[in-house]
């Protein structure tokens, strides 16, 4: 074989070479497409789609910890010295989440229902028993009521002479985990509710959030646009809160944490909205990981989710006065009736 067959022998394998990856790049291009058009179509929130049942019931175990800060120097902290506490926990439970009263409207452009959430105590993964646990903490109820009368010294101060005249309204107490979570009649709340009809006697951190919901929501189901798929249109009958200073601190944006369009990309930033929270909040991508052998993308919230009104000005709404406005700690306090939470 001479020289030039041999140089047009080589040139012939590049050529089919290229042509074998430029076929291939072409076919995969396509496929990649073709999947994509179909995953669009077929992640939608209807009746018979692959993603309903498993977005009515979340298969994945969801698990919540609870930590408590039990205080140690009650006495001196009365009296005006700095709490030391001890951090306990974790009381871990299994949270169950369904979806109930489910309905479709508007052409099945969008579906109404209603979260219902169970918690189930394990054992096996808590630090102890929280029926006989006990944590000495604040008083949150007394707090609230002096919070709300903060702003006149006498009337505080006869609130506070009236206070210390009810066994247990103190501004400090003693509770079982079971207690200050799911709630226990509390004396002062009990004789307030004596007289107004608008208090609860009952207070816990997560009172009358176990086995019931927050209020209906409204999704996108992705139909029309599957950017849209799992987004939440309106809570409670409205599409903007009204807890917040601002129009875009309350602003109802993204879905509820149970579902994402397809296809995100890691510059993405994804909304979203929690009652738990009464707002708004985002995430960003911050790594591939590894989910079962799937890979996946991580994302969570960034510091600007939390940061200060001077380090992300998109905060300010968010402080309800120049001294609920802190780095890093959210304030709930607008949407408990100015309890300060």
């Amino acid at each position: 074989m001479t020289r030039r067959s041999c140089a047009i022998y080589a040139v012939g394998i590049i050529c089919s070479s290229l042509l074998v990856v430029g076929i291939g790049l072409v076919v995969g291009q396509v496929f990649r497409t073709l999947m994509h058009n179909r995953l669009k179509k077929e992640i939608v929130l209807v009746e018979g789609s692959r993603v309903f049942e498993s977005w009515k019931r979340p298969p994945p175990p969801v698990y919540m910890e609870f930590f408590f800060f039990n205080m140690t120097n009650v006495d001196a902290f009365l009296a005006g010295a700095k709490p030391q506490v001890t951090q306990v926990g974790p009381y871990t439970y299994r949270e169950y989440r369904y979806k109930d009263n489910v309905s479709m409207v508007e052409n099945d452009t969008k579906v109404s229902a209603y979260n219902i959430k169970s918690f189930i105590f394990l054992r096996d993964k808590s630090v102890g028993d929280p029926t006989e646990d006990l944590i000495t903490t604040v008083n949150i109820p007394a707090w609230a009521v002096m919070n709300k009368l903060k702003g006149s010294f006498w009337k505080a101060s006869a609130a506070s002479v009236w206070m210390n005249t009810i066994p247990g309204a103190g501004l400090c107490t003693t509770r079982s985990v079971h207690e200050l979570l799911w709630g226990y009649e509390d004396p002062l709340l009990a004789r307030l509710a004596g007289v107004s009809s608008d208090v609860d006697k009952v207070f816990g951190l997560m009172a009358n959030k176990n086995g019931t919901n927050n209020g209906e929501f409204v999704y996108h189901t992705g139909k029309t646009n599957y950017m849209d798929y799992g987004k939440v249109v309106t809570w409670m009958g409205q599409s903007q809160l009204t807890f917040w200073t601002t129009n875009q601190s309350n602003i109802i944006n993204g879905s509820d944490g149970s579902a994402f369009h397809p296809l995100i990309e890691k510059n993405e930033r994804i909304h979203i909205f929690t009652p738990d929270l009464c707002r708004t909040i985002y995430m960003e991508y911050e790594k591939d990981v590894e989910v079962r052998g799937i890979p996946a993308y991580r994302f969570t919230p960034p510091r600007s989710v939390l940061a200060s009104k001077e380090e992300n000005p998109d905060n300010e709404g968010y402080c309800i006065t120049p001294k609920e406005c802190w780095e890093l700690v959210f304030s709930k306090s607008a949407h408990v009736a100015k309890v300060p939470l």
